[in-house]
């Protein structure tokens, strides 16, 4: 299989017209890059289907400008109110070419969905007023439901608004509102479709039993850690790495040698899907749902190593919840917008200062602490690592110079800041309106520039390769957001 077979046309034209040398040239590059990523990415050499797919489209869509990018192009269109009267579009004949359409719908993975007046309406209709520029409509979060009749398709947005077009034919109808469904899972909701007459399968039967997708242990723990209020609490996910199984993740109180005596565990329990029939490892049940399968769980008792536990609680997926399943884009516009900038405020009554610890270019530092209380809605305990009762959190309070006046820019670096969350990047709590104190996570051993030049004789190169790893991923973080 030659590699201009597995790019786009347009590259394939673009090379050929090159010389022999060039082409050789390029024939060896390629075969490099594949040679490296195979031994360098792949375990032992082998280099899977999937993974082969994944570094192709990741490669592709930073080559090609218009990558994510579709264009449809229907008969008619019409945007009215949600209230008003719906158009007549049974009465238009659906367009058989591009000539006859009178529209072009744009479908863009990171600006939504755009329209615009067809380019053949434009020419052949000079003397009306008919330009021919690109108009958003809305982004896939804001789209609600989407109703489809034969070639006909309506879409109806949050603000009540309504796209009704009419394509070629039901298949493009059912092929449109397919990528706006499958758009719809990436940024906003991985568990809900937008048109049951095009879910997938998969997505149906996640619906029907409470599972979630293929959700990284990082994200099934918090989730269990912020709506878990009692033990013996539970969900169920696809496994991440082999998608014929899912996994059954658990909370539950173990009595060990901590100050208060208990403390939370997590244990997974492996459940198989095979012809439409699921049973859990280590038991020769099989059941015809996972609903059926965790009630009969609930009467019994699991036992993991010398762990024994019983489940009560289950946690169903929530609408646009926070997790590896959502795609995060870039933003239409730029963070300095002052609308953008979100800055959590702190009461000064929250703050306990502590010792100094030294001076910025702007700002003394000082250690405090910062006062948490739980609430009953619990919003409190999602901001802090879920904590389910008051307590104090150490940080590190940035006071700025008496004599140096605050300004916006100040307020919308706080405001960006506390958007990241990283693993590996110092987290931002919040500000002090009144006296305009940045409050940041406290780390323990302080600036990572100040440790190594501390303890350069202890530290070993392996250690300083972690570091670099971990740095590297959130820098790359911080390209992407």
């Amino acid at each position: 299989l030659s590699y201009l077979d597995c790019i786009p046309k347009c590259f394939a034209k673009h090379i050929a017209k090159d010389n022999f040398l060039t082409k050789v040239r390029i024939q060896r590059m390629f075969a490099d890059s594949v040679r490296t990523f195979q031994e360098h990415t792949v375990d032992k050499g082998r280099l899977g289907m999937q993974k082969t797919m994944f570094k192709y489209i990741s490669t592709l869509e930073r080559l090609v400008p218009s990558f994510g990018v579709e264009s449809f192009y229907v008969s008619h269109l019409n945007l009215r109110e949600a209230w008003e009267e719906s158009g007549s579009l049974h009465t238009h004949a659906p367009c058989e070419d591009r000539a006859a359409a009178t529209h072009e719908i744009m479908v863009n993975g990171n600006k939504g969905i755009w329209w615009r007046i067809s380019i053949q309406t434009v020419t052949t209709q000079p003397h009306k007023d008919t330009p021919h520029k690109w108009n958003v409509f809305c982004d896939f979060p804001e789209i609600t439901h989407i109703v489809i009749s034969e070639a006909n398709v309506c879409i109806s947005t949050q603000d009540n608004h309504c796209m009704e077009v009419q394509m070629s034919s039901s298949q493009e109808a059912r092929s449109f509102i397919s990528l706006l469904d499958g758009y719809y899972r990436l940024t906003a909701d991985a568990h809900h479709y937008l048109c049951h007459d095009v879910a997938p399968p998969r997505v149906l039967l996640n619906k029907a039993n409470g599972l979630h997708g293929p959700m990284h242990i990082y994200f099934a723990l918090q989730k269990l850690k912020k709506e878990a209020a009692e033990d013996k609490a539970f969900l169920i996910c696809w496994s991440p790495v082999n998608y014929d199984r899912l996994i059954l993740h658990s909370v539950f109180t173990c009595h060990c040698f901590v100050q208060n005596g208990q403390a939370q565990d997590h244990k997974q329990f492996q459940i198989q899907h095979k012809d439409s029939k699921f049973c859990l490892d280590g038991w020769n049940r099989e059941f015809s749902s996972v609903k059926e399968l965790t009630d009969s769980l609930k009467s019994l008792v699991l036992i993991s190593g010398s762990e024994s536990l019983t489940i009560k609680k289950c946690c169903l997926p929530r609408h646009g919840e926070l997790s590896n399943l959502l795609v995060l884009r870039a933003p239409l516009q730029p963070l300095s917008n002052k609308t953008q900038v979100q800055v959590r405020h702190i009461k000064e009554t929250e703050i306990v200062q502590g010792r100094h610890l030294g001076c910025g270019t702007k700002t003394n530092i000082h250690k405090g602490s910062l006062q948490v209380r739980s609430t009953e809605d619990g919003d409190q305990e999602n901001e802090f690592n879920n904590n389910s009762s008051g307590l104090d959190i150490p940080v590190v309070l940035k006071i700025p110079h008496q004599n140096l006046e605050v300004s916006l820019a100040f307020i919308e670096t706080v405001g960006i800041m506390g958007q990241l969350s990283h693993s590996h990047l110092v987290r931002v709590h919040g500000l002090s309106v009144l006296k305009h104190i940045m409050v940041e996570e406290w780390v323990k051993f302080g600036p990572l520039d100040v440790f190594l030049h501390r303890e350069k004789a202890s530290v070993s190169a392996h250690w300083k390769l972690i570091v670099a790893m971990q740095l590297a991923s959130a820098l790359r973080y911080l390209v992407s957001f």
